[in-house]
């Protein structure tokens, strides 16, 4: 996707990672709502150079993930993501009045994502991660804390919606139940707490405006195991459900993942699209 630029008249907006799940939903929407938009990805390569101009807003989307197999067979491209986002935030400093940066629920603790019933608050991150992904997402959330910019530092939990990749779970899930298998990898036990990127978007433009800076889980705060998900995408599909096969010898991630929201519902943002909505906008 080349640089989209419209009316020069209000808040100019970069879009790191445009062509991704997250930053191309954050582009047209952006781009649907009016606002100035300029979107980046890989043909403008951050390690080569950012813009030689200024915004008012950034939101940095460009990471490498990739997926449960991405992340756990990528470790060090993984890793690279803290050069990338060091890169972007010294940029920044001269160029940028506002960083709007989604980190990711993994930062928390890993000892919160291997033991049920803790949903994650925001003054919980720290220490020891489950993985190399949430290692990375919470060593740039700590340079944003020396960075010379203001900056507001999302969590977002799973969020999922059309257009994603088949590198994640749900669109593997759907597209194996329209081929009426209903199975999960990993032991199905797994929980996490699902977004609709539709709910993430109304979060991202509350932050446009927000002068104090903030750290902000998006989630619902509804935990669902990921068997759970299976039988509500196959109901969906075929109106009933079948036994859920579990394909074991394909890693899980963490087992344990969902959100706190009491700071989100103080700011009138919680999700409002359930799951089982959520689900007929990808079938």
């Amino acid at each position: 996707m080349g640089r989209l630029h419209i009316r020069t008249d209000i808040m100019k907006i970069l879009v790191t990672g445009s062509a991704g799940f997250l930053g191309n939903h954050t582009l047209k929407y952006l781009l649907n709502k009016g606002y100035n938009v300029t979107g980046i990805d890989r043909e403008q390569n951050i390690h080569n150079g950012l813009p030689n101009e200024n915004f008012d807003v950034l939101f940095h989307f460009a990471a490498y993930v990739g997926g449960r197999k991405g992340i756990d067979n990528n470790l060090w491209n993984i890793a690279e993501n803290i050069e990338l986002d060091r890169l972007t935030f010294k940029w920044a400093e001269d160029h940028v009045g506002k960083i709007i940066y989604p980190s990711s629920c993994a930062a928390y603790p890993k000892s919160l994502q291997t033991q049920a019933g803790t949903p994650m608050r925001e003054d919980m991150a720290g220490g020891e991660t489950f993985d190399m992904y949430g290692m990375s997402k919470l060593s740039s959330e700590c340079m944003l804390k020396f960075a010379k910019v203001k900056s507001h530092i999302l969590r977002p939990f799973t969020i999922y919606g059309p257009g994603q990749s088949m590198d994640y779970p749900l669109p593997a899930i759907i597209q194996r139940a329209k081929q009426g298998e209903c199975s999960v990898w990993g032991s199905g036990t797994q929980v996490r707490d699902w977004v609709h990127i539709s709910d993430a978007l109304r979060v991202f433009e509350y932050l446009i405006d927000r002068e104090d800076p903030i750290v902000l889980n998006i989630g619902t705060g509804i935990p669902l195991t990921f068997t759970e998900v299976a039988e509500i995408i196959y109901k969906e599909i075929h109106g009933n459900t079948i036994p859920v096969q579990t394909q074991i010898q394909e890693p899980e991630g963490a087992g344990y993942r969902y959100a706190d929201t009491t700071l989100l519902e103080s700011l009138n943002l919680l999700p409002r699209i359930p799951f089982h909505e959520g689900v007929r906008s990808m079938i």
